[in-house]
């Protein structure tokens, strides 16, 4: 194998995991955490499933983002 192959793979491997690593973080503890504890929190007595925890994540993002352009822009002159 030229050396050149044997660097592209590993090239390729590194941001293969570093890629695995950003979505983790994201999906799982940012939105699928988020919104189990929003789901645990309005209904306590059942086990939030993962795709209503990842959507209920989403939507909490998404409306923080909205209200925090909102905010900006009403600070700004």
């Amino acid at each position: 194998m030229p050396l050149g192959e044997i660097a592209g793979e590993a090239l390729g491997g590194v941001f293969r995991f570093v890629a695995h690593i950003v979505f983790e973080i994201v999906v799982e503890w940012l939105l699928r955490g988020t919104g189990a504890l929003i789901l645990r929190l309005s209904r306590p007595r059942h086990e939030p499933g993962e795709t209503a925890a990842i959507v209920t994540g989403l939507l909490f993002w998404i409306a923080m983002v909205a209200f925090g352009f909102w905010l900006y822009r009403q600070a700004s002159p």
